[in-house]
């Protein structure tokens, strides 16, 4: 795979960036942090392979908002295709170019492909990776040709190596997992299952567990028969003893039975015995109930017709009118007497004044002087009798005016009581009139008192007649009942029938509780004594080894057993052939594999020792790719032993080796983000010469933000990306910014 074109329309800081990459020459591209170098380098990654968590994808959301997709335009094997992802709806669309320009001949890919899913379009799209990359993971890629924000450190896993060193070509894995599937299906105890699926038996496990269980029952068949033919009388002996305690038991049950539904009857029928004389009483009750309020209608309708037929308010009004003309004749006597009083009584007259005043100055002038002799005391005397006089008299005068102007205020309101009830009675006369039809009041009051007796009498019978069944119900019922005791009486006739030995307990209650009593106990000692003969012959049954249905066929027995040991030597015989074909397989992988390791080693220690200007000379890698390096000094040097610089220079020499390696197969971008941060200038220099001449066999894409680099390469594609980077011009420089 050659990429040409990559344009990103939203990803991370990035948005609508467009670089045009070379194929063959070293792509530099080259911009200060914070860019966007590495957003670039990771939308390539995720264009291709998708985003595998929903972080990532959270974290490459574009910063500017808009949209959040890229397209990359690339050659693989013969074609060209343009590849463009939608990260928002994991869209992919793959279109394969006509020739050299950027018209598609055909879309070889359309839908969804999340890496998260597991769906049939995603295997499809995969399917293409495959042929253009020859893997399908992105962590293969980061292992192999993707170097990401410095992290030159390479951990080789077990299916890189496989790609390597042409495994998966030779079908390595497809053989081996043929194999195992088969060799897990005839057992669970092999050394070659890396998962550990031995949780279930397969199928030597189950066969040898069935030959086993064969081979008991086989055993326990025939103790069972021989120990049934030695104790076949014992167990005839107990069946039949059960046999007789059951029948013996079936009759005391049925007795039993016959005894409590016989008693049941006997409730029921002395139940429904009570029940009889109550609905005879209901029903006499009722029909008198029935009969007087018909005699009571039969009344009101010859002699109260009329009220009965008159209005609601009719009865109201004449009761008020009695009322009305009784209040009217209280009052015209109350005016007669009033009336009365004020013709006996006169108006008040100055002479009793006069005469009082007289008779009190002679009382009281005459009383002075008999007793002091004196004239002039008794004129003054009989002055103040004759004042005294005057007054008492003038008080009688005023007494006998206020009485008669009571009594002609009372005669007043008599009279005006009497014209407002007389106007009253008038209204109430003309509504009730053409009801009473001539009649006097005093015989419609009477009637209506006897018409509302009537109807409070008949409301009483009505509600015994509420409170009762009506008298239809009643009969119904009394017949029901009537059947119910027949009923009963023909069930009890029958069961006597059947049980002669409850006719003496008929009229007993008392015996016939002891006999139930009796049965129970009598039924409960055969429960018993059927128990233990039960339990007698079940231990003799489990003694002989079970019963009859546990003597197999013994001759079945020995074909099925035979069976089963002839597909078990079989089957043996085919894991032991799985067995050692897989061992076989593994050696001749791994001594092919070895071959690869060691070639692979090699290119990576000539890269590591012009790297470090030979003080590396050498490298080792086992076949878990661990590395060793070899000095003028020391011939086993671990990794570890490195400084930070000098691990950083062996890993690029493993990447370029791992590249070149792949080349042979499809050539595969080798996607640089910034590996040189931790070489001095003169590594930075030899890599720099590397990653060109490396250029001229797969595609390099190296990005960083040392402008320095720029003096250092001879011939390169430059993009720059930001501000403040103005490469030479016989660079064949292309900017973007």
């Amino acid at each position: 795979m050659r990429l040409e074109r990559v344009t990103v329309e939203g990803f991370g800081p990035l948005s609508n960036f467009d670089a045009a990459l070379e194929p063959k020459r070293l792509n530099l591209i080259i911009g200060p942090n914070e860019s966007g170098k590495s957003s670039f380098a990771g939308a390539i990654v995720a264009t291709l392979f998708g985003v595998s968590t929903l972080e990532s994808e959270e974290l490459a959301r574009p910063w500017s908002g808009g949209a959040h997709a890229a397209t990359i335009v690339f050659a693989a094997g013969t074609g060209r295709y343009r590849l463009r992802r939608n990260f928002q709806t994991q869209d992919v669309c793959v279109e394969q170019l006509d020739g050299e320009g950027d018209e598609a001949k055909s879309v070889l890919f359309q839908a969804v492909a999340n890496p998260r899913g597991k769906s049939p379009e995603l295997q499809q799209y995969e399917e293409l990776l495959r042929g253009w990359l020859g893997f399908t993971e992105a962590r293969l890629f980061r292992e192999s040709s993707f170097v990401y924000e410095s992290a030159l450190e390479t951990r080789v896993s077990p299916e890189l190596r496989h790609l390597v060193s042409g495994a998966v070509e030779a079908d390595y894995q497809q053989i081996q997992e043929a194999l195992l599937e088969r060799l897990d299906t005839l057992t669970r105890e092999h050394p070659y299952d890396p998962r550990q699926r031995k949780r279930n038996n397969r199928s030597i496990e189950t066969r040898e567990d069935r030959l086993e269980q064969l081979r008991a029952r086989r055993s326990r068949s025939e103790n069972v028969l021989t120990e049934l033919k030695s104790r076949t009388k014992e167990r005839e002996g107990l069946e039949s003893r059960i046999t007789e305690l059951r029948g013996e038991l079936a009759g005391k049950e049925r007795l039993l039975t016959d005894l409590e539904t016989w008693v049941t009857l006997r409730e029921e029928q002395r139940k429904l015995m009570k029940r009889v004389p109550a609905v005879g009483q209901e029903l006499v009750l009722a029909r008198r109930a029935r009969g007087q309020a018909e005699e009571i209608d039969r009344r009101i309708s010859e002699s109260l017709a009329y009220l009965a037929n008159a209005p609601d308010e009719v009865e109201p009004d004449l009761l008020r009118l009695g009322m009305l003309r009784s209040q009217r004749s209280r009052h015209l006597k109350s005016a007669e007497t009033e009336r009365t009083k004020l013709e006996g009584k006169k108006q008040g007259s100055p002479a009793l004044a006069i005469v009082l005043a007289l008779v009190g100055a002679a009382a009281a002038g005459g009383g002075v002087y008999a007793g002091l002799r004196n004239p002039l005391y008794a004129g003054a005397a009989g002055a103040v009798g004759a004042l005294a006089g005057f007054a008492v008299g003038r008080m009688f005068g005023q007494s006998a005016v206020k009485t008669r102007a009571v009594a002609e205020a009372q005669l007043k309101v008599a009279e005006e009581n009497i014209r407002t009830l007389s106007q009253e009675i008038d209204q109430i006369e003309i509504r009730v009139n053409p009801y009473i039809s001539g009649r006097t009041l005093e015989v419609v009051l009477a009637d209506v008192k006897r018409f509302r007796a009537a109807n409070q009498e008949r409301r009483e019978h009505a509600a015994v007649m509420q409170s009762l069944p009506a008298p239809e119900r009643l009969e119904a019922e009394a017949k029901e009942l009537d059947e119910a005791v027949a009923a009963l009486r023909a069930k009890e006739k029958a069961i006597l029938r059947q049980s002669p030995f409850l006719a003496p307990l008929k009229e007993d209650p008392v015996k016939a509780a002891e006999a139930a009593e009796r049965l129970k106990r009598e039924t409960a000692g055969l429960r018993s004594k059927i128990e233990i003969s039960q339990e007698g012959l079940d231990g003799l049954l489990r003694k002989a080894g079970g019963g009859e249905g546990d003597a197999e066929n013994l001759e079945t027995l020995d074909e099925m057993i035979g069976d089963e040991e002839t597909d078990l030597a079989r089957e043996r015989r085919q894991r032991d052939a799985l067995l050692l074909a897989l061992d076989v397989l593994r050696d001749s992988v791994i001594a092919y594999q070895q071959q690869h390791v060691g070639r692979l080693g090699g290119v990576a220690g000539s890269t590591l020792a012009r790297l470090t200007a030979g003080r590396y000379r050498a490298v080792t890698l086992d076949s878990d790719f661990t590395p060793m390096l070899a000095t003028d000094g020391k011939e086993r040097v671990p990794l570890e032993a490195l400084s930070r610089g000098a691990r950083d220079a062996f890993y690029f020499a493993l990447r370029a080796a791992l590249a070149k390696e792949l080349a042979a197969r499809e050539p595969v971008p080798l996607l640089l983000d910034d590996p040189i941060a931790h070489l001095d200038e003169e590594r930075r220099g030899t890599m720099l010469a590397m990653l060109e001449e490396l250029a001229r066999e797969i595609q390099v894409v190296l990005l960083t933000h040392d402008r320095r680099v720029l003096n250092q390469v001879r011939e390169a594609h430059v993009i720059a990306l930001g501000a403040g980077v103005t490469p030479a011009s016989s660079r064949k420089v292309e900017a973007r910014k």
